[in-house]
């Protein structure tokens, strides 16, 4: 297949929380493994951990969440969907195609987030440093203090 075939996907998938994390290892390279196999490329794999279901799925009132994003050729999501219909470790899944004009937004997002975040820390640091400083001056006021009163 060539390169130019292929398009950006977000497939969220999830498995029953009962499993252990290695359990759940197992299942996200299982996918990865299915995607290299039909000439995909995995972008980025992100484990949510476990959360709780706003209403029950099979039964079930938690989940561990899994997100695995990919490049691949669009009929490999055909055979993606009747993978996850099969696996009875599965409960649910999403599969979101991404279009250029998204992926250059979500680019941009995800750099102001950064940098919101930079400077989020900048700041704190600032502020530990004047929170510091202020008592360190405190701590030499009093001690005068008590200087001056043993003195006296």
């Amino acid at each position: 297949m060539s390169k130019k075939a292929h398009k950006y996907y977000e497939t969220t998938f999830i498995v029953d929380s009962i499993y252990e994390d290695e359990r759940v290892d197992t299942i996200l390279n299982k996918y990865t493994n299915f995607f290299k196999k039909n000439d995909g490329e995995v972008v980025k794999t992100e484990k949510w951990g476990r959360r709780k279901f706003a209403y029950p799925i099979k039964n079930k009132a938690t989940g561990s969440y899994v997100t695995i994003e990919f490049t691949a050729d669009p009929s490999v999501i055909a055979k993606l969907e009747r993978a996850y219909h099969l696996d009875d470790d599965i409960l649910r899944f999403l599969n979101v195609s991404f279009d250029k004009k998204t992926l250059e937004e979500r680019e941009v997002y995800l750099v102001k987030k950064e940098q919101i975040m930079k400077e989020r820390e900048a700041a704190a640091a600032l502020l530990q440093q004047q929170q510091s400083a202020e008592a360190d001056t405190v701590a030499e006021a009093t001690t005068t203090d008590n200087t001056s009163l043993v003195n006296n």
